[in-house]
């Protein structure tokens, strides 16, 4: 009696592993439609970042030091006094290195000359993005001789509003297509199952550069001011939705 029972257990075991497949698959849970939607927000930017450096050359390693130094405190000083506060200056590179004056790297000083190079680079952050030519014309003013980058991006406050519009944009994309795939099976759609949200999520910053241009104006003493436009930035954003139907 007791091996019968196994026995019969088993079947039973089998019978239902064997039907479950089936079972499932006229399960409410597998009639979905996958969709992914994408979506975007665009802006303008309130945040901008700017990177200059100050180089200085001499035959004497001290003299080029000092001379460098000078410069680029009279360049710190004037974008303080044009608004840009201490905690939004930071230095990102300080380096020195020579060479020699040369036919194919000429200098001021006679061929054979050895000479030190200087630079300094600072970058600043503001969030008054209007201003941006202000402060270049105020850093070459004060001795900045190139201008290394120009950033536009967003604040993070304004990054998540701008994602936040996207992913609204992404997801009505995505309802969107699964309203007219449910249309076109003569089907309704009953609920929202699993959602993946990408995590791409911000804009990407704008950069220039013309630092040719600025040295030129720079060495004629022009003083008409440097005009930037800041454009627009996009923030975008891709779900994946599955709909039960």
């Amino acid at each position: 009696m007791k091996k019968s029972a196994v026995a019969v257990l088993v079947l039973f075991a089998v019978f239902a592993l064997l039907t479950l497949p089936a079972a499932a698959e006229n399960s409410q849970t597998d009639r979905v439609i996958l969709t992914s939607g994408y979506g975007e927000s665009v802006t303008t930017p309130d945040k901008v970042m700017i990177s200059f450096a100050v180089e200085t050359t001499n035959p004497d390693a001290k003299i080029a030091q000092q001379q460098n130094a000078d410069q680029m405190a009279a360049v710190v000083a004037a974008l303080k006094s044009a608004g840009i506060a201490e905690t939004d200056l930071k230095t990102t590179g300080y380096n020195i290195y020579a060479y020699t004056i040369s036919e194919y790297n000429p200098g001021e000083w006679p061929n054979g000359t050895k000479v030190y190079q200087v630079r300094n680079t600072i970058q600043i952050t503001s969030y008054d993005v209007d201003k941006a030519g202000e402060y270049i014309d105020a850093a070459v003013g004060a001795g900045a001789n190139s201008v290394n980058s120009l950033q536009f991006g967003l604040s993070d406050a304004k990054q998540i509003t701008e994602r936040n519009k996207a992913l609204v944009a992404a997801v009505a994309a995505a309802r969107a297509d699964a309203d007219s795939v449910a249309s076109a099976l003569g089907v309704k759609i009953v609920s929202t199952g699993t959602v993946s949200v990408d995590q791409s999520r911000y804009a990407v910053s704008y950069n220039s550069v013309e630092t040719a241009a600025l040295k030129a104006d720079a060495a004629s003493g022009a003083s008409v001011p440097t005009t930037i436009q800041s454009g627009e930035l996009t923030t975008t954003a891709t779900v994946s939705v599955v709909y039960t139907y």
